[in-house]
């Protein structure tokens, strides 16, 4: 998840149901946001999400 910073607020977009979202920068001090649709909670965290390996080299691997 992208976090960028607009005025007081920190805008971001749900992973889940792509929503568009926006924090207030003084409750950013919790471990985790919630989506104002669905409701979902994602974690802050300086890691990005593993992506699973897909396409042409996945179906490479797959044959080895």
């Amino acid at each position: 998840m992208q976090l960028t910073p607009m005025g007081d607020y920190y805008v971001w977009y749900c992973e889940w149901c792509d929503s568009r979202n926006m924090t207030l920068w003084t409750r950013m001090d919790s471990k985790e946001v919630s989506c104002g649709c669905c409701h979902r909670s994602f974690p802050l965290s300086a890691e990005p999400p593993s992506k699973k390996s897909t396409g042409f080299a996945a179906a490479q691997a797959n044959l080895h």
